[in-house]
């Protein structure tokens, strides 16, 4: 078929008016817009390199890519499906690295109540609604094992559901027992039997603490390995190379105080069990110099430690 330019243009230029995902060269950003004199002598752009304009971008689908590779809980084959439906966002020249990864890296407990759960937490969280579910524990075998209660049958959890966030790999439910005020966490990949009861949740701005609800930013950083605990002014000192650790723990809005000898004094607002165990991790870098109380617990943690290698 024989089409004359302008033709193509003018067809081109109505799948736009009409709200087609087409774009040329300079449409979404003028300064890629190739521009000419026009006959009448003003600046026209060349409607050029035109394109389809895909739900994702190449980079995005790979981030999401990733992420279905590392998450928890699902199996090789369900990684696989998720993949292939995401490649299918976008054009067939997109080649994810999928095809040159060793999925056997990624082997992990599997939980095939995974989809269910999150749809019902979800669902839960949005209607007001608590959840009860069974928690697992990971057995020798490598399968998930239900906890029990004191009678050996396996323990049921009810809880007032809030949010769900990612932290360091996996993802995890943040909630509150009804039998206590404050909040605590659950693996997602290892709950069970999730369910959404009828029973109204209790709102979050009830509890201790939480009168102006939770910003997630903000709690993540005073839980950054997510344990329980009620956030308090912590003090430490390290060597200033630490802070790529330290803006990936807690965040980059702290006080910070630079002393001599390449050292900075650090003061941030965490739980003292969530700061006990980000300390260890660093113990001949880091130390912290306050509250005393913490100081304790982290000579007596490494008393033990010491002494299990002491021992010969």
């Amino acid at each position: 078929m024989e089409v004359a330019l302008k033709t193509v243009k003018r067809n081109l230029s109505k799948l736009i008016e009409f709200g087609f995902p087409v774009r040329y060269r300079g449409s979404e950003h003028e300064n890629d817009a190739i521009i000419r004199k026009g006959k009448n002598g003003k600046d026209e752009v060349i409607l050029t390199d035109w394109y389809y304009v895909h739900e994702f971008m190449d980079g995005e689908l790979r981030l999401l890519i990733d992420n279905v590779l590392a998450s928890d809980g699902l199996s090789k084959k369900e990684r696989l499906s998720l993949i292939g439906r995401l490649e299918g966002l976008t054009s067939k020249f997109f080649l994810s690295t999928i095809k040159n990864t060793d999925m056997e890296v990624f082997d992990k407990i599997i939980n095939r109540e995974i989809y269910i759960t999150l749809e019902n937490i979800g669902s839960a969280i949005a209607d007001g609604r608590q959840v009860s579910f069974h928690y697992c524990d990971c057995g020798i075998d490598g399968k998930l094992k239900e906890k029990l209660d004191s009678n050996g049958k396996k323990k049921l959890y009810t809880v007032n559901p809030y949010q769900i966030v990612s932290r360091n790999g996996h993802s995890y439910l943040i909630c509150n027992l009804p039998e206590h005020d404050d909040l605590t966490h659950f693996r997602i990949d290892r709950i069970k039997g999730c369910v959404k009861n009828d029973e109204p949740a209790t709102q979050l701005r009830t509890l201790k603490g939480f009168s102006t609800g939770i910003r997630l930013s903000d709690y993540i950083k005073t839980h950054p390995n997510l344990w329980s605990g009620t956030p308090e002014h912590i003090s430490f000192q390290c060597k200033r190379y630490m802070m790529n650790d330290i803006a990936d723990s807690f965040g980059t809005n702290n006080r910070i105080e630079t002393m001599s000898d390449d050292m900075i004094r650090v003061h941030i607002e965490a739980s003292e069990a969530s700061m006990l165990h980000w300390v260890i991790q660093f113990a001949d870098e880091v130390e912290v110099l306050s509250p005393k109380s913490l100081r304790k617990q982290i000579a007596e943690t490494l008393r033990s430690a010491l002494s299990k290698y002491e021992n010969e």
